[in-house]
């Protein structure tokens, strides 16, 4: 069995957790550590629904001086308590990621995706420095297909070029559409700024 890099986590250190195939990383905290288990607090925003299929997979990941770590883990147990509780094992070791990985947040922002001859209007249901996924009225978009994203970010307007990596139908109808993109400065500090003070007031509704 693989263990907890303990040495490398304390309590109250700050954690971000990744579910199953969500693709969203969301904050957490350690709150207790043996060497085959860790509890964290159970992040906003991903309650049990997530879990209903079965998929138990929890990817723990951290930051430290030489880089960021990620953990592969299961969740096997929901721990009634307040702050409400996660309890993970390890199920491999950590390794040290060296690329670049852009950090997203769950945020329903609205914009609007310009394709030639047409301008479709959506909502995000997450951003980051390298991409949005945005829900819009059910409709076909050519996978690699280019657009410009109008949208404001904390009150600034911005327009970020970009493509289409990725679409889908959600059970309601919709398509989901997701942008990828190489901001320019200004666009990128926007965003990261933005990502930054959605995490803070999740933390801040963890601790209230």
């Amino acid at each position: 069995m693989s263990q907890v890099s303990v040495d490398m986590l304390s309590l109250n250190a700050l954690v971000s957790l990744r579910i199953g195939d969500d693709g969203i990383d969301y904050p957490s905290r350690i709150e207790d550590l043996a060497t085959d288990t860790v509890i964290v607090a159970a992040p906003v925003g991903a309650n049990a629904a997530l879990f209903e299929t079965g998929n138990r997979s929890v990817q723990l990941s951290w930051v430290s001086p030489r880089g960021r770590y990620e953990q592969p883990c299961e969740l096997v147990e929901h721990i009634s308590s307040r702050p409400r509780l996660w309890r993970l094992r390890p199920v491999d070791d950590a390794t040290l990621i060296q690329r670049r990985r852009y950090v997203r947040a769950r945020a329903a922002v609205p914009v609007l995706l310009l394709f030639p001859g047409v301008v479709v209007p959506g909502t995000t249901i997450d951003i980051s420095e390298g991409g949005f996924r945005v829900r819009i009225a059910r409709r076909t978009i050519d996978e690699m297909a280019p657009t410009t994203i109008h949208v404001t970010i904390a009150g600034e307007p911005l327009e970020i070029q970009g493509h289409v990596v990725r679409t889908s139908i959600t059970e309601l109808g919709q398509t989901e559409v997701v942008v990828a993109f190489e901001a320019e400065r200004r666009e990128s500090d926007a965003i990261r700024r933005f990502v930054f003070e959605l995490q803070l007031r999740a933390r801040a509704a963890m601790h209230g």
